[in-house]
């Protein structure tokens, strides 16, 4: 992972964490911020990104005041700028940073399609229905890591998902990239490879905690949406899902289709286990 993504990740936490607040991330890089430390085989898959997906969440937007206060760090201090064509949702600055900005569904704000406006003409966030349940079980993660270990500066933390809910959010996103009107079938294959990067990553103790969460939110159509796409789209190595993994050729490029086929094999019965409850 490109050094420069962490110092624009730190300098997003510094000023978040300023105001009492610790950043929520999420996509590719909240998937590897969760899993880098974790062991396995598919922790060489991880992927790059150069972009920061941003999750505000309904516990930082509670007070008007700090809604501004996250707008003003964001356009202000940090000096982003809105892209042309999506303003106020998805920002960028010295030309190959990016930041853009989700939320789940919540309550008090004015909507607009799938806007939701935090700041009028300032700060939007793309509504994610799928994250509504985004708040429980994170993970702390702390950014001294990816620093020398004299830069203080860096003693920082930003969140993540817990591995459910980053399945989830990845397991939406596939489904919702794969087909229909956003298709776009490069972002797709990303998407299926980090479902499978975080299916073979995960632990026991991960496991018994999507339980736990799988469980309290069973009759939640976010859930029962989350099943169907497992059913439809990865309960077999033929599905699509996995059709998309095998064709990436980072995909262990050592191994033959057999074996690639025996990988997904053992990705799908974990990932099938994991949404039954």
């Amino acid at each position: 992972m490109d050094k420069k993504i962490f110092q624009q990740l730190a300098d997003l936490a510094e000023s978040f964490n300023r105001i009492g607040l610790k950043p929520v991330i999420c996509g590719g890089l909240g998937i590897y911020l969760c899993f880098h430390k974790y062991e396995g085989e598919a922790q060489v898959l991880i992927r790059t990104t150069n972009d920061v997906d941003l999750i505000l969440t309904k516990s930082q937007t509670l007070e008007q005041v700090k809604c501004r206060a996250i707008a003003e760090i964001i356009t202000g201090e940090l000096k982003y700028i809105v892209r042309e064509g999506r303003e106020y949702l998805h920002f960028r600055k010295n030309n190959n940073q990016y930041l853009d900005i989700l939320a789940p569904p919540i309550e008090g704000f004015e909507k607009e399609g799938f806007r939701i406006k935090f700041v009028k003409s300032k700060l939007h966030g793309h509504i994610t229905d799928e994250a509504r349940f985004i708040e429980e079980d994170l993970r702390t993660v702390s950014l001294s890591q990816f620093f020398p270990d004299n830069d203080k500066r860096y003693n920082l933390e930003v969140q993540v998902p817990s591995p459910t809910n980053s399945m989830i959010l990845k397991l939406f996103a596939f489904n919702d990239h794969s087909q229909g009107q956003r298709q776009d079938l490069e972002r797709a294959q990303a998407h299926a490879l980090d479902i499978y990067i975080a299916i073979m990553l995960t632990t026991r103790a991960d496991y018994l905690e999507g339980q736990e969460f799988l469980s309290r939110h069973r009759d939640s159509e976010i859930i029962k949406k989350a099943q169907s796409i497992v059913d439809n789209k990865f309960s077999s190595v033929d599905n699509d899902g996995w059709w998309f993994v095998l064709e990436i050729s980072s995909f262990f490029p050592d191994k033959n289709v057999l074996q690639k086929r025996e990988k997904l094999e053992e990705a799908r019965n974990r990932l099938k286990k994991w949404f039954t409850i």
